[in-house]
């Protein structure tokens, strides 16, 4: 038996508010970092005692407790902001192996997360993002929707369509920037019609 196999991938389009994001991200990650060790320094370096020789007076206990939680709240937005600051970059991969639809999230073109598997069975609808259909989907209470590229106009020669699918998560409507043709290559291989009656019309 052929194996099937057609795979897209759509990057960003404009990346100068992506890069400005980025820069700001590291800035005040590292304004983060900075004041984080001058939170541990004020800790290790923090008087014990008072004049009397008391040693862990209120005041102390209290300033001590305070620079702590500023070092573990600095320390915690650092880390999350240098790891947040990729996913500006964000791609996707679309794929399609015999009879399943693999969605990858790919982040700063060196990190690729799976988002999701769905066999031909879990495929619901397919149609052009506008039409009718897809109104009325969007609309629907048990139906969230879900944009998987990170542009808001499509390449000249790609189109934004969504695929209705049954996911581990509930029902997903899924928006795909890709080419025509990847949309005929699912729809070709499927056993049943699941394109929306108005389709063809455009």
């Amino acid at each position: 038996m052929q194996e099937i196999f057609y795979e897209e991938s759509v990057s960003l389009h404009n990346e100068k508010p992506a890069k400005r994001r980025y820069i700001l991200f590291t800035v005040v990650a590292v304004l983060c970092v900075l004041f984080a060790v001058l939170m541990f320094f004020n800790i290790v370096f923090m008087p014990v005692a008072d004049q009397d020789g008391n040693k862990f007076t209120k005041p102390v206990i209290i300033t001590l407790i305070i620079s702590a939680v500023f070092f573990g709240g600095m320390v915690f937005f650092a880390v999350f902001l240098f790891r947040k600051r990729h996913n500006f970059f964000a791609g996707y991969d679309y794929t399609y192996v015999s009879g399943e639809l693999r969605i990858c999230k790919v982040i700063h073109s060196r990190k690729r997360k799976m988002l999701y598997k769905l066999s031909d069975d879990r495929l619901i609808k397919i149609g052009r993002v506008g039409s009718e259909s897809y109104k009325k989907l969007k609309a629907s209470p048990d139906t969230k929707e879900e944009i998987l590229t990170p542009n808001e106009e499509a390449d000249e020669d790609k189109e934004f369509f969504y695929i209705q699918a049954t996911t581990n998560v509930g029902k997903r409507l899924l928006i795909l920037e890709c080419r025509l043709q990847m949309i005929y290559t699912i729809v070709r291989y499927m056993r049943r019609n699941i394109l929306e009656s108005e389709f063809n019309q455009k």
